[in-house]
C-alpha cells in the first residue's frame, strides 16, 4: 500500500487510538506497525483472530491480564554462553511465564470449534513448567534468591546467623564492661567495611585491644573491631563469601536454564504481543460498534462512521454524533465526483471511504451497518488536503499535480481505489476544469474505483455526460450553514458560494455585482441544482414519514400478533380448565355410583329399596352425562361453514379463522369481495372467502332460546363389547363407557371382546377390571360353552 496515502487517510491516528486499548507496550508496538495487505489470507488471519476475540467477549469472558515486559533485550544477553542475568531481570522471565501459563490454562477450557483461530494461537504457547517452577522456587518477589534455591545456600546462611548472634551477644557485652568507664564513644554497635565494631575515643585507643576499620571525620572517633569478635568477624566475612559465590551459581544455573528456553520465551512474547493487540482491537470495536469485514466483488458501505470523528466527538462531550455515510455505485460506475459547498463535508465522505477500506484490509473490525461489503484492492492512493511545500518550493496546484502523476503511475499497476480532493483547483477555473476531466477520463480507463471532489462545473457536466461516471452531492443546511453529511449519489450539488456569503454578511453590492458578472446559465444552473436539493428533502421527509408509519403499522401488526398468541393462550387454558373440570365430573360420579352400588348389594334383600336405590343411580348419572354433554359443547363448538354472497349483510355476527375470533361485519364493498369487520374493537379489511359462519347465537338478530336436552343414555345396551384391535388406552377409555352404560341398564353379565393376539390388550383389561368396585367377578371364555372362547372375557356385575 502507499504510504503517503496511509498518512493522508490518517491510518497511523486510527492505530494509535487503538493502542490505546492494549495493555502492554508490546501490544501497542504491534499494533502500531499494522498495515493493510491485499494478500487475502494475510488479513483473513488477522481477520479470524478478531473474530474470536469479539465471539470471547460475546461469551462474557475476557483474556487473562496481558501485561507483558520486553524482554528482547534480555534475551539477547543471555544468550552467549556462560551469561549470568541478575535476579530482577530472571523475575521478568518469571513474569512472562506466568502470564504465558495463565492464558494457557485460560483457553485450555474452552472449545476449539468455538474459538479455532485463538486456540491454534495458544497451542503455540510453551509455558515451560519445569524452568517456572525453579524461578518460582528460587527468587523472591524483589529478584532476591532465596534459601530454597539450594541446600547448601540454605546452611550457609543459617551458619552466617549463628556467627552473626555470636558476634553481636560478645559486642554486647563488651559495651556493658566497659559501659563506666570513658574508653566509648557511644554505647552502641555499627558496621564498617561489613565488620561490626565499637565506637571508641582516639585517646583511649590503647586501653581496647582490637583492629581499628575506620576513622570519624573529626578523627576523634575509632571505630574499633575487638580482638575478642576477630575470629568469629573473619568466620562470617568467609561465610559472605560463600554465600555470595552460591547465589552466582544458582544464578548461572537459572541463567542457563533461560537459555535453553530462549526460543520459546521469544515465541511467548510474539503470541501474548498478538493476544494483546488483538484484545485491544476487540474491546475497541466492542466501544465503537464495528462489525468485521464482508467481502465481495464491489464496494458497498451502509451507516459507515469515521471512527476518528467519532473519537473526536467523544471528546468534545457535547453530544454530537458522527452522521452516518451510504455509499453504493451502480453497477458499470467506475468514478463518482462528490460536489456541494466549501466545508459541505465532501473530504469527511472522501475520508471515510478511504479509511474503511484501509481498515477492511487490514482485518480490522470497521464501524458500518451490516449489509456492507468491501472490495479488494491493490492499492489506495489518495491526494488529499494542501500539498503546499516550502522545502521543493511547491505550490498547492503543484504539490496537487506532483502526487496525481505518482498516481498515473501506480494505478495501472492494479485494482486501485483512488481518492482525489478538490480536483482541478488552485488554478484558472476553465483550466483547471479542462485538466480534471482529462485526469478523470485517464483514470477511466485504468482497472480504478476514483472518488473525486471538486466545486467546478465542467467537471460536474462532463460526468454527467459519461455513462461510466456520476454525480453526487453531500447535503448542505443553507441556513445553519452546517454540512449534514449525507450523500446523495446520481446528483450534482450547488457551490453556495453566493448564499454563504449573503448569509455571512458582505455587502448586498458587493453580492450584486458578483451576480451581475455571472452569465444566466449558471445562476440558473444554481437555482436549478437549489431546488433539486429542496426536492430531495422534501422526498427524504415523505420517505422518513413513510417509513414511521411503516414502523407504526408494524408496532400494530405485532401488538395485534402478541394479543392473538394471549387469546390463544387463554383459549387453551380455558379448554384445559375445561376437560379438568369434566374429568373431575368423571371422577365424582365413579365414586358416587360405588357407593350406591355397595348400597345395592346391602340392600339387595329388600326389592322395594333396590328400586329405589337403582332409579337414584339413573338420576345421578343422568345428570353428570347432562354435565358432561353441557362441558362438551362448550369446549368443541368449532365454526361452521364459509359464508355465501347471500349471507352477508351489514352487522353479522362472523367468525375470522385468521384472527381465531368473532367480529361484526360493519362494512361491504360493491362486489362483495371485501368486508369491514370489527374484532375486539379493532376494524380489518377482509377477502370475504376469509369469513364463515359461527354456531354461536347472533344476540343482534335472535332472541334468546331455552332448549332441552335429554340425557344421552336409552337403555338400548347390547350384551356384548368388541375391543379387537384397539390399543389398551382407548379400549380401557371405550370400556369404562360401557360398563357404565350396562349398571344403568341393570345388566348382570356381558362380553367383553378382546381377541387373541399378543395378550397384552386381554392383560390390559384384566389389570382394569381387578381395579373395579362395581364388578363381582370376570372370568375367561371357555371354547365348548362360550361364543369366542378364550378371545373374550365374561364380566359379571353386581
Amino acid at each position: 500500500m502507499n504510504q503517503h496515502s496511509l498518512q493522508l487517510l490518517d491510518f497511523p491516528k486510527l492505530l494509535e487510538m487503538l493502542g490505546g486499548y492494549c495493555q502492554s507496550d508490546l501490544g501497542r508496538n504491534l499494533l502500531l506497525s499494522l498495515r493493510p495487505d491485499n494478500d487475502v489470507q494475510v488479513f483473513q488471519r488477522r481477520r479470524n483472530l478478531y473474530a474470536d476475540i469479539l465471539h470471547l467477549q460475546e461469551m462474557t469472558c475476557t483474556l487473562p491480564g496481558l501485561f507483558l515486559e520486553d524482554l528482547t533485550e534480555i534475551l539477547l544477553r543471555v544468550s552467549p554462553s556462560g551469561a549470568v542475568l541478575s535476579g530482577e531481570d530472571l523475575l521478568r522471565c518469571r513474569s512472562l511465564l506466568a502470564v504465558t501459563a495463565e492464558v494457557t490454562e485460560f483457553l485450555a477450557e474452552k472449545e476449539v470449534v468455538t474459538l479455532p483461530t485463538l486456540c491454534r494461537l495458544a497451542s503455540r504457547l510453551d509455558p515451560c513448567a519445569d524452568l517456572r517452577q525453579k524461578l518460582d522456587r528460587s527468587l523472591d518477589a524483589d529478584g532476591t534468591v532465596l534459601d530454597s534455591a539450594s541446600e547448601k545456600l540454605r546452611a550457609i546462611r543459617r551458619d552466617i546467623a549463628y556467627t552473626d548472634r555470636q558476634i553481636q551477644r560478645s559486642l554486647d557485652d563488651i559495651l556493658k564492661s566497659y559501659a563506666e568507664t570513658d574508653i566509648l564513644q557511644d554505647n552502641f554497635v555499627t558496621v564498617r567495611n561489613g565488620r561490626f565494631v565499637i565506637p571508641v575515643k582516639r585517646e583511649a585507643r590503647s586501653q581496647m585491644p582490637g583492629f581499628v576499620h575506620d576513622l570519624s571525620n573529626s578523627g576523634q572517633t575509632l571505630f574499633l573491631e575487638p580482638s575478642a569478635t576477630l575470629e568469629m568477624g573473619n568466620n562470617l566475612a568467609s561465610l559472605r563469601l560463600e554465600e555470595r559465590d552460591e547465589v552466582r551459581r544458582i544464578l548461572a544455573s537459572l541463567s542457563s536454564g533461560v537459555r535453553a528456553q530462549v526460543d520459546a520465551l521469544r515465541q511467548n512474547q510474539q503470541i501474548l504481543a498478538e493476544l494483546d493487540a488483538a484484545n485491544g482491537v476487540g474491546h475497541w470495536a466492542v466501544d465503537y460498534h464495528c462489525l468485521l469485514p464482508a467481502f465481495g466483488g464491489r464496494l458497498r458501505l451502509e451507516q459507515a462512521r469515521h471512527p476518528l470523528l467519532q473519537a473526536h466527538f467523544r471528546q468534545e462531550g457535547q453530544g454530537r454524533k458522527v452522521v452516518p455515510l451510504d455509499f453504493d455505485l451502480p453497477k458499470g460506475v467506475s468514478c463518482l465526483a462528490i460536489t456541494g459547498s466549501n466545508t459541505g463535508g465532501k473530504t469527511v465522505a472522501l475520508k471515510t471511504i478511504g479509511l474503511l477500506a484501509l481498515c477492511a484490509q487490514s482485518g480490522l473490525p470497521v464501524p458500518v451497518g451490516e449489509n456492507s461489503v468491501f472490495t479488494i484492492f491493490d492499492n489506495v492512493l489518495a491526494d488529499i488536503g494542501d500539498e503546499q511545500s516550502l522545502q521543493t518550493n511547491l505550490s498547492t496546484f503543484s504539490g496537487h499535480l506532483h502526487n496525481i502523476a505518482d498516481i498515473l503511475d501506480e494505478a495501472p499497476e492494479g485494482n486501485c481505489l483512488v481518492l482525489l480532493d478538490e480536483l482541478g483547483s488552485g488554478t484558472d477555473p476553465l483550466e483547471g476544469g479542462a485538466l480534471a476531466c482529462g485526469i478523470l477520463d485517464a483514470l477511466a480507463a485504468m482497472n480504478t474505483l476514483t472518488i473525486a471532489t471538486t466545486h467546478l462545473g465542467m467537471v460536474k457536466n462532463y460526468v454527467h455526460s459519461r455513462k461510466d461516471m456520476l454525480n453526487a452531492a453531500v447535503r448542505f443546511n443553507i441556513d445553519s450553514l452546517q454540512p449534514e453529511y449525507i450523500l446523495d449519489i446520481g446528483r450534482p450539488g450547488a457551490s453556495h458560494a453566493l448564499h454563504i456569503a449573503r448569509k455571512l454578511g458582505l455587502p448586498s453590492s458587493v453580492l450584486s455585482t458578483a451576480e451581475g458578472m455571472l452569465s444566466g446559465e449558471h445562476l440558473r444552473l444554481e437555482d436549478m441544482l437549489s431546488r433539486m436539493e429542496n426536492e430531495q428533502h422534501r422526498l427524504d421527509s415523505s420517505a422518513e414519514a413513510a417509513a414511521a408509519a411503516r414502523q407504526e403499522a408494524e408496532q400494530l401488526r405485532t401488538a395485534l400478533e402478541q394479543e392473538k398468541k394471549e387469546f390463544r393462550k387463554q383459549r387453551r387454558e380455558r379448554l384445559n380448565a375445561a376437560f379438568t373440570e369434566a374429568k373431575d365430573i368423571v371422577l365424582e360420579t365413579r365414586r358416587e355410583m360405588e357407593n350406591l352400588l355397595r348400597s345395592l348389594k346391602e340392600a339387595s334383600a329388600q326389592p322395594q329399596e333396590l328400586d329405589a336405590k337403582t332409579k337414584a343411580v339413573r338420576e345421578q348419572m343422568a345428570l353428570r352425562l347432562a354435565m358432561l354433554e353441557k362441558q362438551e359443547k362448550r369446549t368443541t363448538e368449532r365454526p361452521a361453514a364459509p359464508l355465501s354472497p347471500q349471507d352477508l349483510r351489514l352487522g353479522l355476527k362472523v367468525w375470522v379463522p385468521r384472527l381465531e375470533s368473532h367480529g361484526r361485519i360493519t362494512g361491504l364493498d360493491t362486489d362483495g369481495k371485501q368486508a369491514t369487520v370489527l374484532v375486539n374493537g379493532i376494524a380489518f379489511t377482509l377477502k370475504t372467502k376469509e369469513l364463515e359462519k359461527t354456531r354461536e347465537p347472533d344476540t343482534a338478530d335472535k332472541k334468546p332460546q331455552v332448549i332441552a336436552r335429554q340425557p344421552r343414555f336409552t337403555g338400548n345396551t347390547s350384551h356384548e363389547l368388541v375391543l379387537v384391535g384397539m390399543r389398551v388406552e382407548d379400549a380401557i377409555a371405550r370400556l369404562d363407557a360401557y360398563l357404565n352404560d350396562c349398571l344403568l341398564a341393570r345388566l348382570q353379565e356381558v362380553r367383553i371382546v378382546h381377541g387373541f393376539g399378543t395378550g397384552r390388550l386381554r392383560q390390559g383389561i384384566h389389570d382394569w377390571l381387578r381395579q373395579q368396585q362395581h364388578i363381582k367377578s370376570f372370568r375367561l371364555g371357555k371354547d365348548y360353552s362360550d361364543p369366542g372362547g378364550a378371545g373374550c372375557t365374561i364380566v359379571t356385575l353386581f
